[in-house]
């Protein structure tokens, strides 16, 4: 009981300090969250793997630094406030992931999905993953994986194990490529906080349309991808059909969504809010109203009890073991702080001169870097916060804040869908029975190139226009 108590009262700490600090601008909520991280940290650090442990080596590393430094007081505050920031944002997020897995709309949506004709369902189920992907995060893949694994019995595939394994194949690929595309199209994603954070001056109106269609594209290029490897393949017999009115869930869905999406973009507009801090403060409120009207059938007087009972049941279970998550954001913030303090600018410069790195080609060079680092197991937190870091100003690099950002968020999506160290791709494996490598690279390896190629061309097309 206790192993799961303090690291829960840790994190409501992390995310009451971090909140006054940020809207009431009180610095003893920084001083409670600061501490509060590193007891977490603590008091999690046996559950957490290699990954978030090797990065939160480096961040007290790299705190070894501090002295050297001309304002080590003021980097080391900024550093805290920045860790702090991440970790309260993935906190929050969580309650909207809490409140979508106890959704029925949410299951009769994926069900819809995965009964689609084959190659139909692929599109269907690609963009299905990152719709419900802006709400439930890695739950998404969770939920449709499970639904995959049920819908796909060796019944619903006329008795051919062969089938049933193309099955399995084709529906984690577009599951895992459509949650691939969240980095790039979610307002929700940490991606975005993080380069919102990184890049000064960068605006989200700026980055999100064209991070939206970029996603896309990519969905689009897996699901052509998909219809022209099998394109001589066909069902030996009739397709089950979906009932009449499962469309109406994935309505109420998007309109769901899109409720919260425009609450988020009028708080920004209206209030001093920016927007990653309108949706750390709408989420956890949006979630409670959720759970709320779950359990209406219950009748509304017992609708809040009913809610507060699902809360105690599920906060613990599902919240506390973030830590590896957590850790990664928290130390990834902080690492990025302090590598903005040391680095100099004019050592970066003189560096890809030498290179002869400048513009789009420097870019292209960040993206392959980014992806070559995860398949060691680099996580793409770190990459993209510690070159957006090295990069700046932009200016200089012959870039600007819209390329430089899409840039690092193609980045991020391609080395989720393409390191076997990544939990996206470790989940998926796990569900459709196969290695974390071997989807990675034998399923995938060929999506990964095309991608590399399209998004090549595609920053030098979108270099003429930013």
């Amino acid at each position: 009981m206790t192993d799961r108590i303090l690291p829960l009262v840790a994190l409501a700490f992390i995310f009451i300090g971090t909140l006054l600090y940020q809207l009431a601008d009180l610095d003893w909520g920084l001083w409670l969250a600061s501490p509060a991280i590193l007891a977490f940290l603590v008091l999690r650090w046996h559950a957490m793997s290699n990954s978030p442990r090797i990065l939160i080596g480096l961040a007290a590393a790299s705190a070894l630094t501090l002295p050297w430094l001309d304002a080590p007081a003021s980097v080391l505050r900024e550093a805290f406030e920045r860790g702090g920031y991440f970790a309260t944002f993935l906190i929050s997020l969580t309650f909207l992931r809490l409140a979508a897995q106890q959704s029925r709309m949410i299951r009769r949506c994926g069900e819809w999905a995965v009964i689609q004709p084959p190659g139909r369902r692929y599109g269907m189920l690609s963009y299905a993953t990152a719709l419900f992907g802006t709400i439930l995060n890695f739950g998404v893949l969770h939920l449709l994986g499970l639904m995959v694994l049920r819908g796909n019995s060796l019944v619903a595939a006329w008795g051919q194990e062969s089938i049933q394994r193309l099955r399995q194949k084709r529906m984690s690929q577009a599951m895992l490529r459509g949650f691939a595309a969240l980095p790039l199209a979610s307002p929700f994603s940490v991606t975005l906080i993080v380069l919102l954070t990184m890049i000064p001056d960068l605006r989200w109106q700026a980055i999100l349309p064209i991070g939206l269609v970029t996603a896309v594209l990519l969905i689009l290029i897996g699901w052509i991808l998909d219809h022209y490897q099998h394109r001589n393949v066909h069902p030996p017999g009739p397709r089950a059909r979906p009932p009449a009115d499962a469309w109406q869930a994935a309505v109420q869905l998007i309109a769901l969504i899109a409720t919260l999406v425009g609450a988020a973009f009028m708080l920004e507009g209206n209030t001093v809010l920016n927007l990653p801090m309108s949706v750390l403060v709408l989420s956890p409120l949006f979630s409670l109203a959720w759970f709320v009207w779950q359990g209406r059938r219950a009748g509304w007087a017992w609708a809040p009890r009913l809610t507060a009972r699902r809360l105690r049941k599920t906060v613990p279970g599902q919240v506390v073991p973030l830590s590896g998550e957590v850790g990664l954001l928290a130390a990834a913030g902080f690492l990025g702080s302090v590598t903005t303090a040391l680095i100099s600018v004019d050592q970066v410069v003189w560096l890809l001169n030498l290179l002869h790195l400048q513009g789009v080609p420097l870019l292209i060079a960040a993206m392959v870097l980014t992806i070559l680092l995860g398949q060691v197991g680099f996580n793409p937190i770190v990459s993209v916060t510690l070159l957006a870091a090295a990069l700046q100003p932009v200016e200089l690099f012959g870039l600007t804040q819209e390329l430089l950002a899409l840039g690092l968020m193609s980045a991020w999506s391609l080395t989720v869908n393409s390191s076997p160290f990544t939990i996206s791709v470790a989940v998926t494996a796990r569900l459709a029975r196969v290695s974390p490598r071997y989807l990675a690279y034998y399923w995938n390896g060929h999506y990964l190139l095309f991608c590399l190629v399209f998004l090549s061309l595609w920053l030098y097309g979108l270099s003429w226009i930013y």
